[in-house]
């Protein structure tokens, strides 16, 4: 029986590397026989015991090819250390002069600013400059003016999920989805239509409730790109864009459309629990924010709900009146992803007699060659196309909700937040807040907007002057 399996497992092999498209190492790269240590996060490992044979057939030609188009064994690394050390030990062992691993296939992006600031990643802008695919994709690692990574789909954007039938109940005339389709999702749209619902609302039940946290990440993109924090590291919580949007909350919630945030028994606001108790179970609020991950479970739940993204200001322009598809400047965001081809700084140590620079770009493309195929690969670089328009995502159970996720898909900016909160960066106030806290300490504390975070600056540009970011 054993026989009879390894004949049909060296069949599967020889037929899977047949019907499989590579051109590999086009750039003619040689790592001299040297072993490429990889990190490969949640991927198969086709020379583990315990690999399956399916696995094993579909991916062990794949490195077997690679092997010998770049001329290099494999050596596969697993941290010693809980996910939350990983980042340390890999900062260890860089500074050591021993780099724990080459390249890796998946690397949280909030990892990278804490990262680049303790110089443990280099930057593969030099190897991106080869390979054909969307500056949105090479942009996604993108920190200061080096690259640390890229994605090959567009992100998901986040925006606002609102229950159809709470609202048509209410006598709306037009839900959410169909006001932006008609391009009435500006500021003074949106806050007539909220008040409005409001007053049409039963007693007890709110138009809206958001965390301002999360109002901070997405809502100030849709105006004008503006964000607490670019990627280069000027801020925009002080513009005139960025506290427009912040003015619009609070005037949302002077005018009771904004359900209260509900509170822990130690009376502290619980901003993540509060949409997850009233608008999933479809009570007590018409419209709030919900991440890709959430919308499957308001399908679970059996709501009748709709998407729409995030209303703009004086940031954004509608050029054509009636089209929003003729918005300018106006952008969702995303904050994490899994970044493929990460190196570890100095990584060149265990290639004797190569250059820092040919290595880096041999690992990135020898990456980028193992996981994709020509196929995908074509497929990539067609997504530059600027008439290129993804799928819709399944999630949705109406056309318009589809039509209105997969365009803002195509315009949608990195909001580099959490991975400054992950690497301890941008903290106001005597180091006690964060930028997670700074966009709700206004609402939480009752003090002025506009003072609020223009204090916040001096301690915050401080922080990114420290770790090297800023002169």
């Amino acid at each position: 029986m054993k026989k009879l399996l390894s004949l049909a497992l060296v069949l599967a092999l020889v037929l899977s590397l047949a019907n499989t498209a590579f051109a590999l190492n086009e750039n003619g790269y040689d790592l001299q026989g040297n072993t490429v240590k990889l990190r490969m996060w949640d991927a198969v490992n086709p020379y583990a015991d315990d690999t399956s044979e399916v696995d094993k057939a579909e991916w062990l030609p794949r490195y077997e090819a690679i092997k010998e188009a770049y001329n290099c064994d494999f050596e596969f690394y697993t941290s010693t250390s809980e996910w939350e050390d990983m980042p340390a030990e890999w900062i260890l062992s860089v500074s050591s002069g021993a780099p724990a691993w080459h390249v890796t296939n998946n690397l949280s992006s909030m990892w990278v600013m804490n990262l680049a600031a303790n110089n443990a990643l280099a930057d593969i802008t030099p190897a991106l400059d080869e390979i054909d695919m969307p500056q949105l994709f090479k942009d996604a690692g993108l920190t200061g003016d080096a690259r640390y990574g890229f994605i090959t789909g567009f992100p998901g954007p986040e925006g606002l999920v609102f229950n159809r039938a709470m609202i048509e109940e209410a006598g709306m005339e037009y839900d959410p989805g169909e006001m932006f389709k008609m391009g009435k999702w500006d500021y003074t749209s949106f806050y007539d239509y909220m008040v409005e619902l409001q007053s049409k609302l039963p007693e007890g039940t709110y138009a809206f409730f958001i965390d301002p946290n999360y109002w901070g990440i997405f809502a100030p993109p849709a105006n004008g790109g503006e964000m607490a924090v670019h990627t280069d590291f000027t801020l925009g919580l002080t513009s005139d864009e960025y506290i427009e949007t912040f003015e619009l909350l609070e005037k949302l919630i002077a005018a009771g459309c904004v359900r209260p945030v509900n509170r822990s028994e130690e009376g502290d606001p619980d901003y993540w629990g509060t949409p997850g108790a009233t608008f999933d179970q479809g009570v007590e609020v018409a419209m709030t924010h919900r991440a890709g991950w959430q919308m499957g479970g308001l399908n679970s739940n059996g709501l009748d709900w709709g998407f729409v993204p995030y209303p703009w200001g004086s940031g954004a322009t509608l050029k054509v009146e009636g089209d929003y598809t003729s918005l300018e400047n106006y952008y969702g965001s995303y904050y994490d992803m899994g970044l493929t081809g990460t190196v570890l700084q100095g990584a060149e140590v265990d290639f004797p007699g190569m250059e820092a620079d040919y290595v880096n770009k041999a690992l990135v493309h020898l990456m980028y060659d193992l996981l994709f195929t020509d196929e995908q690969k074509a497929d990539i670089k067609a997504k530059a196309d600027p008439d290129y328009m993804p799928e819709p995502e399944g999630m949705f159970a109406d056309e318009l909700s589809a039509e209105l996720h997969t365009w803002l898909k195509m315009h949608t900016k990195f909001n580099p937040i959490a991975n400054l909160n992950s690497a301890g960066l941008g903290k106001s106030y005597g180091g006690e807040v964060s930028l997670y806290g700074l966009t709700r300490k206004p609402f939480d504390d009752g003090t002025a907007i506009r003072s609020t975070f223009e204090a916040a600056v001096p301690e915050i540009e401080a922080s990114f002057r420290d770790a090297g970011y800023i002169e």
